[in-house]
Order: structure tokens, then C-alpha cells, then sequence
């Protein structure tokens, strides 16, 4: 079973609650933090100009989220300074061009004729650094104010720092996607936070993503509990939403709407190049080939397949060392409540976490 956060009251509290609830896993989150930090400072030891900038831009758009890192940081005995650039780490690398492949993961959801009852499903495999698979966990929250949600997360980590779904069934997920495209802006697992906490349908997630300074390195899927979907994609200097009237849609790790798709760069090693697309395809074609089919076991089926090493929906790390998938989720916004592989979802079993505590 994976481990299970229950925290409430503002954003600090909130925080503070996280790492205390966490703090046996603080010798891997400072080792994570420890990786994170060299790699970034043998590009470039000098980062206070980008991380001074990033501060002032949340300060105004992301206060809540400094709040609860600052929480979290506390309770933890975590060095601001580094700890701060950690949860940035991305950004700073995708500005100095330093992609070291390590995040991926491969995103759908569907709804109405797809399913086998008619209700909305989202599923995602997260693929990331393999320090993280000890780290996740997932977290119900009940803020001071806003919608009540729950996340899948890691140890250590704010925000909804990889899926989500709130009280009134909005659900969201993301990817990371790199690109040219990218400036000082709001990370995503503090734009998710704030959709969760504020909003109750897609169009209403999509309207405030589109009044935030983005960074430019990814996408956010929404699909809340009347079963409208879209992908919201990520440059920093233009967004674009995708829509599907197929009753279902697909986001992996790279754009492909006209206004972002000339900003995505292919930075993966030459044997894996092209495998965001080819996953991406994998799942759209057994997405169209399953019509009023698609439920949790099915999800699950899918999520587990390896094929070949370019289309493989589960990464393992003979595919990939700096990238496997660590955690799989199927959110249920008609039952409030979502499903977790804590590890490669072909081999790990599958428990059900209510959003409300029993």
C-alpha cells in the first residue's frame, strides 16, 4: 500500500504537516535534492539571477505554493536556498540546456461511449528519476480554503507534483516536454494545485491557465466528472488547448497543436529518439480499437505493456536508467477516489484511495 498523507489547514500548516508525516524519508529527499543540485551547478554554479526572478513571479502568482514549500522546508530542517532551486530543478536545466533525459511519462483520459459504464477515466504511468519510486506517496488535503483534493506525489515534494483530482471530481495530470520555448513562469505542480483547489470543470481550469506566466516545458490534462477533456499545451511564450471529439484523448511528451508544435525539441539519446510518439500512438491506437471497453482493469492492461523499446507504455530501467516508470494512477472523478500502482504497474498491484477518509 502506498503511503497515505492526510493534511489540512493553510497552506504553511499544510506543508509542515507533509514533511513531518514524511520525515524517516528525509536522508532520500536530501539525497535527490543533493544529485539534483550538482548536476545543475556543474553547468553553472551562478543561478541567483534565474532563481531571484522565478521567486518574484510566484511571489505574485504562486504565494500559496512558496507557503507551503516554506512549511515543508521547515519541518524537514532543509536549507531554503537549495531547497527552492531543487523544486525548480527542472526549469533551471531546461534554461541552460542541460536536458538530461529523466522525465517522461505517458497520459489519457476518455469518457462517454469509450467507457464501459460511460464515466470518465484519466490514467497516467510516471516516469521519472528512480530516487523517486521510495518517495511516492499520495495526499489527501483539506485546505483553510478551497476545494478539498488529493494527489499523487513524492516525499518532500509540493503541491500536485504529478496527478490529481478534487471533491467536485476536476481530475488533472501532466508531462514534461522539452522545449525552446521556455522563460520564467509558474511550475505545473502549482498550477494543478491551483485548479484543484479552485475550479470544477475544464473550461474553468483552462481559462485560468491561460492568465498564468508559464515556464514552457509541458502539458496539463484536465477532465472533470461530466466527462469534458482537454490537454492545455505548455511554451512559454504561446499555450494551446487540444480538444477531442473521440471521446478520449492522449498527451506523452511532446506538442503537437499547430500554434506549440514547432517548440518541441527531441533531446532523448539516438536509440530512444521518436518514443514519445510512438507511445503516444500505441495507446491512441488501442484507445480506437476499444469503444465502450475501457475501465480499470483494461487501463490497466494498457499501462503494463512493454512492446518494443520505443512504443513500451511501462519503461523500465533497461530501457531507460535515468527514466522509469515509478508510479501508475487511474483517476475516477465519478467516485472520488483513484487507483495507485506504487511501481511499475505490470508487476504491482493496484489500490483504491477514497478522496474522503473512511
Amino acid at each position: 500500500m502506498i503511503r497515505l498523507l492526510d493534511l489540512q489547514g493553510n497552506a504553511f500548516e499544510i506543508g509542515e504537516q507533509h514533511g513531518l508525516q514524511v520525515s524517516d524519508l528525509r536522508p532520500l529527499i536530501l539525497h535527490s535534492m543533493q544529485v539534483r543540485l550538482a548536476a545543475l551547478r556543474e553547468m553553472n554554479p551562478d543561478l541567483t539571477q534565474h532563481i531571484n526572478k522565478i521567486a518574484q513571479i510566484w511571489e505574485k502568482h504562486a504565494s500559496e505554493t512558496l507557503k507551503m514549500l516554506h512549511g515543508i522546508a521547515e519541518s524537514l530542517d532543509l536549507d531554503w536556498d537549495d531547497y527552492f532551486t531543487y523544486t525548480i530543478a527542472s526549469y533551471l536545466n531546461s534554461i541552460l540546456n542541460n536536458i538530461q533525459k529523466s522525465e517522461g511519462c505517458s497520459t489519457w483520459a476518455a469518457s462517454g461511449l469509450m467507457t464501459r459504464d460511460g464515466s470518465p477515466i484519466l490514467v497516467k504511468n510516471r516516469d521519472y528519476h528512480p530516487d523517486h519510486k521510495p518517495l511516492q506517496c499520495v495526499a489527501r488535503i483539506q485546505p483553510t480554503y478551497g476545494k478539498s483534493f488529493m494527489c499523487l506525489t513524492s516525499a518532500g515534494s509540493p503541491g500536485v507534483f504529478s496527478s490529481g483530482m478534487n471533491v467536485d471530481g476536476l481530475a488533472v495530470v501532466d508531462t514534461f516536454i522539452s522545449s525552446k520555448d521556455i522563460g520564467p513562469g509558474i511550475a505545473r505542480y502549482s498550477l494543478m494545485m491551483d485548479i484543484l483547489q479552485n475550479f470544477s470543470t475544464v473550461d474553468e481550469a483552462i481559462h485560468h491557465l491561460n492568465t498564468i506566466p508559464h515556464f514552457g516545458d509541458g502539458s496539463v490534462t484536465v477532465l472533470d466528472a461530466n466527462g469534458d477533456m482537454a490537454v492545455f499545451e505548455i511554451a512559454h511564450s504561446i499555450q494551446a488547448v487540444r480538444r477531442s471529439e473521440r471521446g478520449f484523448i492522449a498527451s506523452t511528451n511532446h506538442f503537437s497543436a499547430p500554434e506549440t508544435k514547432q517548440f518541441w525539441v527531441d533531446r532523448e539519446p539516438n536509440h530512444l529518439k521518436g518514443n514519445s510518439q510512438e507511445r503516444r500512438k500505441m495507446i491512441e491506437t488501442a484507445l480506437e480499437s476499444a469503444q465502450g471497453q475501457v475501465d480499470v482493469p483494461w487501463s490497466q492492461s494498457l499501462m503494463s505493456l512493454h512492446t518494443d523499446k520505443l512504443s513500451a507504455v511501462c519503461r523500465h530501467a533497461e530501457l531507460d536508467r535515468l527514466s522509469v516508470t515509478v508510479s501508475c494512477v487511474i483517476l475516477l472523478p465519478q467516485k472520488r477516489g483513484m487507483y495507485v500502482a506504487n511501481g511499475l504497474p505490470c508487476e504491482t498491484p493496484f489500490d483504491f484511495v477514497p478522496l474522503v477518509s473512511p
